[in-house]
């Protein structure tokens, strides 16, 4: 939808958006319940220190209880997943219906560079431990330029793929970032309520979140280096020599 954007125009754009989001949204607390029962998981299995501590026991029994709750309440409930289907499968058949034209380049361009141009403006500045919530805004304009370079990647399938993989890369590590940022408050909340010690589960997730970031922010030095307008004029270059031999 970025790489049509112009195409498509801002109201068609904004109105499937919004429902993609709306959708997205539905689905993020079973989603996070899930996840959060694993990242604990993986962390008791390599921290042998995490595996007898007590707390965290009854911490990972606590979220294994909420996912499966939020499991539960989907079965009894199965109308919202069905609305939420319903909404992809109408969207997926307007797709097809989309009036994208025949505008070439012009169109796929500057949406490419728009794309490119917001990742790499949102690549986080304050060091040596960003936000999160500029980190979580950052991995979601990186996901973006993953899945255009995807798309575009025909034009030069070996160069554009290992740019799709470095982008998937990056996303990967933020989002394991991200899903311990999201057990750390989990946790702290738990043993404020619960009078639990968790300082060993926290003090781990920050020395390996703060090594997740780090490896991230060099990566996206390195995918982000070139200025927008010159990434876009590659791109172009690319998309010429491809439309000649196609």
């Amino acid at each position: 939808m970025r790489l049509l954007r112009p195409a498509l125009g801002e109201p068609l754009y904004r109105r499937e958006n919004t429902l993609l989001r709306d959708v997205a949204h539905t689905l993020n607390a079973p989603r996070d319940a899930k996840v959060l029962t694993q990242t604990l998981q993986s962390l008791r299995r390599s921290h042998r220190a995490l595996r007898g501590d007590a707390d965290v026991a009854e911490l990972l029994r606590t979220l294994q209880a909420d996912q499966a709750a939020l499991r539960q309440r989907l079965r009894e409930h199965p109308t919202q997943l069905g609305r939420t289907r319903g909404a992809l499968e109408q969207l997926c058949d307007r797709v097809m219906q989309w009036p994208v034209g025949t505008h070439d380049w012009s169109v796929l361009g500057p949406a490419s560079q728009r794309i490119y141009r917001s990742g790499r403006r949102a690549l986080p500045t304050a060091r040596p431990r960003p936000t999160e919530r500029a980190l979580h805004e950052w991995r979601k304009q990186v996901k973006y330029l993953r899945y255009a370079l995807e798309m575009l990647a025909p034009m030069r399938a070996r160069k554009l793929a290992r740019l799709a993989r470095q982008a998937e890369e990056l996303t990967d590590c933020l989002g394991e970032a991200h899903d311990l940022a999201i057990l750390a408050q989990k946790a702290r909340v738990f043993a404020k309520g619960n009078r639990a010690g968790l300082r060993p589960l926290l003090t781990i997730i920050d020395q390996q979140r703060d090594r997740l970031n780090r490896d991230a922010l060099s990566s996206g030095e390195q995918l982000y280096r070139a200025k927008p307008r010159d990434w876009e004029k590659q791109l172009e270059r690319y998309w010429i020599r491809w439309r000649r031999t196609s």
